[in-house]
């Protein structure tokens, strides 16, 4: 029990980050910067934070990654290519394109994972899928198809791919480091991808505006990040990737403290997010 236990708080760490995670639309229309400038920012300022952190406890000799400083370059290439992809998607396609090709993503980690990580497939992970998905489709809602969107299609796509090889590689490495000590790591070089293109083009920053960067660098970029990496060690990646659907749930609950009102299809939407989320704990309640 104590092993189920474990199981299922990992579950719900994931959750936890997901609803951290679902503040990032309003963020990004409340900076009136450059996506590349928001996310080297942010990852800049999330790598500083967390180096004086080391630095204070006196651990610093815990960020020696010898041995694996390629499966952390790939990570953090990884999330910056899901993020960056994702972004230029919703201006380059309608939302629901975005977002059905962006969470692609657990499709991605449930057929990677059994290669990469030796997980074995569960029947319990095809079912939560299709439930999940047929609740994303509801929630986004109609699929705009043509010329028009090819581009900003292909890039949800790209971002799904990332996003689900960032999955798998983050099991990996939370087998063998601690989460702040992979969250350094990916933030530093995450913001040295970023670097060049935020410096391609003119922009400026208010008082206000770095105190909101700051804010989503500490609960977004630190949090939300260590929460889902500290649930990751506890739970398969195929079920951490449907897990993430939530964020979508989270995204609507959101509209509505916003004054939104839901229709009949929102409503069946989330309902199978969450029926599909309530699948997988079950399956992580009997892990051992």
């Amino acid at each position: 029990m104590k092993t189920a236990n474990r199981h299922v708080r990992g579950a719900l760490l994931i959750t936890a980050a997901m609803f951290l995670f679902s503040s990032i639309g309003p963020f990004v229309r409340t900076v009136a910067l450059p996506v590349a400038v928001i996310i080297c920012i942010t990852s800049c300022l999330s790598a500083l934070f967390l180096l004086v952190w080391f630095v204070i406890r006196g651990d610093v000799s815990s960020l020696d990654i010898r041995g694996h400083r390629r499966w952390l370059l790939l990570s953090a290439v990884c999330i910056f290519g899901n993020v960056f992809c994702y972004y230029h998607a919703y201006r380059m396609t309608t939302m629901a394109n975005a977002v059905i090709t962006h969470y692609t993503a657990p499709v991605f980690a449930a057929l990677l994972a059994p290669f990469m990580l030796g997980e074995k497939w569960e029947r319990v992970t095809g079912i939560a899928l299709l439930i999940s998905m047929a609740g994303m489709v509801l929630l986004a809602g109609d699929v705009s198809l043509g010329r028009a969107h090819m581009a900003g299609t292909a890039l949800g796509m790209l971002s799904g791919l990332f996003y689900g090889i960032s999955i798998v590689v983050g099991k990996r490495l939370v087998s063998r480091y601690r989460p702040p000590v992979i969250m350094l790591y990916q933030c530093a070089v995450i913001a040295g991808l970023a670097l060049p293109l935020a410096m391609t083009g003119p922009w400026a920053m208010t008082a206000g505006t770095v105190l909101v960067l700051c804010s989503y660098a500490v609960m977004v970029g630190l949090l939300a990040a260590g929460l889902y990496l500290k649930g990751l060690r506890h739970v398969e990646a195929q079920h951490a990737g449907i897990l993430a659907y939530s964020e979508l749930l989270f995204v609507v609950l959101l509209g509505v403290l916003l004054g939104e009102t839901p229709g009949a299809r929102v409503v069946a939407g989330g309902v199978l997010i969450a029926l599909s989320g309530w699948v997988i704990l079950r399956a992580e309640s009997r892990s051992s």
